[in-house]
Parts: structure tokens; C-alpha cells; sequence
């Protein structure tokens, strides 16, 4: 499990997939020619290091996951949620700072362009970060655990549901419910904070989410769907967001997977996953927040047990965090 991270990224619209991992061909270091077009097509991260410039193409992890590069001036970010047992994806962020190159962060490290790299780092550094939490606050309502994923929302997510291959009855309003679980006057462990945060469901549609089967974020189209689709083994669910710059979100798909038993009721047993407690975590990633650590209690911890009711609520740490962004 990384370690939590609070700093705000800002590179453009980012699109935050929960479990990318990028590796780049090491052998010799790449020629410098920052300010050269990128060839067309697929950009290894070794591509990116020469510091070449692109408005198109596709980013390419070395474990065969793709990313539709940005446009000059936007990002694209990464986030899920797994299975217990099993790895965690690496977050990523791919961001295309124009003439300054693409950069590329899998977890806490950055490789691309130096100088994109370089602006990365230093909006990074210059962002506010959360104080650590006492060790001795690891529990539901003790701990004021949260992490910033470098985005929030300036106004209402209104979002679309497929409900193509979903493994619940009421998976639709398992989601509703978990998106609202964020928003307004949220009371929990004998306390209560305002958040600002609001989403609006439209209606069903027939448009799959932006995401790829390996767990990448193909390209943005204006609409932001949820739904249901092949992911890696042992990842649950995962989280595309797009943002500007400036950090405002634009478009956020999630995609969650079928090759799981899943349960949308009041009650549940099994082997299966709770609907609504997943869609909680993945909606924690679209409204801004990133992964904590394990065993600080909190809603997005980056894995998710069977039938976890309890997750349907949120921690101290998610609340603070929640409204602290909004």
C-alpha cells in the first residue's frame, strides 16, 4: 500500500483511473529533443522522455494499458478500488503540458518530458497538504485520514447510467445513493459537516463508459457514464475523471466488473460485494479524494471487503475531506 498523498496535482482535464501501472523500457537514456512532434500513434513512456510534443495518440504502460492522450494543456488521472488479497493498480496521471512535453506519474513517480515533469513537481510541491493523522487514529471515527486527488467539481455532476451487464437488481440505485452519500449535510460517527459537492442522475443510456477492459481511460467525449464492464483481476472498480489546470473536473466515467458476485440490497452474504459501499469509494475518487491508508477505517482505503455495509457511511476522514474540498 502507498503512502497517502495529499498534494493537488494540476496538469489539465485529468482523467483518474483507479489502477494503472506504467513501465517504461529503462536501457539508455532517451536523446533529448523537446520541442520535436511526436510520431504518430502509440507513445511509450520512454517515447515521452525525449521530450517530444503531441495534440494526439494513445500512452502506453509497459503491463499493456492504454490512455488517450489529452489534449495540450489537460490531464488524465486513474483510481480504483480491489479486491481484499489483491494488488492494488497503481494510480496514474498523464498529463500533456503543450510545448513542455507529456509527463506521467504511476503513483508518487513521474517519467516523460523533464521540463512537463519539472511543472508537475512543482504544482505538487506548491499544493496544500492535510496533516498526518495520530498513529493512534486508525478507526472509523478517530481517524481524520483523506488525501486530495488534484481535481473538484465547480458544478453538478450529471451523470448516465448503463445498466448493460450489471450484476444487481438495483445497482442504478445503489449509485444514486452513493453519490448522495457525499453531498449536503452528512452526519456520521456523532458528527455532521456540509458539503457542497451535488451530482444529478439523468437516465439510462446506451453509451459506455470511457474505459478500457485493462483498466486505461480512452478518450473524453462531454459525457459522464457509469457502468459495468471486463476489469484486471481482483480490481473491483475504476474511476476516470477529466480536469482542467486549474483543477475544475469536467467528465468522469466509472466502470465497475463483472467478474465478481455482486448485492444491492439491505442485507448481504457471501462471497459478494455491496454495490452501494464500492460506488461510495469510486464516487470519493470522481468528487476529489484519493486513496488513504490501510487500516485507518475510512471509506477509501483502497480495498474493499465482502459484503462491507459499513462502508455505505462515511469515516471521520472522508467527511473532513469531503468538506474540506467543498
Amino acid at each position: 500500500m502507498r503512502p497517502a498523498r495529499n498534494a493537488l496535482t494540476a496538469g489539465a482535464i485529468i482523467a483518474i483511473v483507479a489502477g494503472l501501472t506504467i513501465t517504461a523500457a529503462p536501457a539508455q537514456a532517451a536523446t533529448p529533443a523537446t520541442g520535436t512532434r511526436c510520431a504518430a500513434g502509440t507513445l511509450s513512456v520512454q517515447t515521452l522522455e525525449t521530450g517530444c510534443t503531441a495534440t494526439s495518440g494513445t500512452v502506453v504502460t509497459p503491463d499493456g494499458r492504454t490512455f488517450a492522450l489529452p489534449a495540450p494543456g489537460e490531464s488524465v488521472m486513474a483510481s480504483s478500488t480491489s479486491a481484499p488479497g489483491t494488488p492494488e493498480l497503481a494510480e496514474v496521471v498523464v498529463a500533456n503540458n503543450g510545448t513542455a512535453g507529456v509527463a506521467v506519474r504511476v503513483d508518487d513517480a513521474w517519467r516523460g518530458s523533464a521540463p512537463a515533469v519539472q511543472q508537475e513537481r512543482a504544482q505538487s510541491a506548491a499544493a496544500t497538504t492535510q496533516a498526518a493523522p495520530a498513529a493512534a487514529a486508525t478507526t472509523k471515527c478517530t481517524s481524520t485520514a483523506w488525501e486530495q486527488a488534484g481535481y473538484r467539481w465547480a458544478k453538478t455532476v450529471k451523470w448516465y447510467y448503463n445498466e448493460s451487464g450489471q450484476k444487481s437488481t438495483y445497482a442504478k440505485n445503489a449509485l444514486r445513493k452513493a453519490a448522495n452519500t457525499w453531498t449536503g449535510t452528512i452526519s456520521s460517527c456523532d458528527r455532521s459537516v456540509t458539503s457542497t459537492a451535488s451530482n444529478g442522475y439523468l437516465r439510462l443510456a446506451t453509451q459506455k463508459p470511457n474505459l478500457t477492459d485493462k483498466g486505461g481511460c480512452s478518450g473524453n467525449n462531454g459525457y459522464s457514464v457509469m457502468g459495468w464492464g471486463k476489469l484486471p483481476t481482483g480490481t473491483l472498480g475504476v474511476t476516470c475523471v477529466w480536469y482542467d489546470g486549474n483543477g475544475n473536473a469536467r467528465e468522469a466515467d466509472q466502470r465497475y466488473a463483472t467478474g465478481f458476485k455482486w448485492s444491492s440490497t439491505a442485507t448481504c452474504s457471501g462471497s459478494r460485494f455491496d454495490t452501494q459501499a464500492v460506488a461510495t469509494h469510486e464516487w470519493g475518487h470522481l468528487y476529489g479524494l484519493g486513496h488513504v491508508n490501510t487500516g485507518t477505517g475510512q471509506v477509501m482505503e483502497p480495498s474493499g471487503g465482502y459484503c462491507q455495509l459499513e462502508s455505505r457511511t462515511l469515516g471521520r476522514g472522508d467527511m473532513t475531506g469531503i468538506a474540506s474540498l467543498y
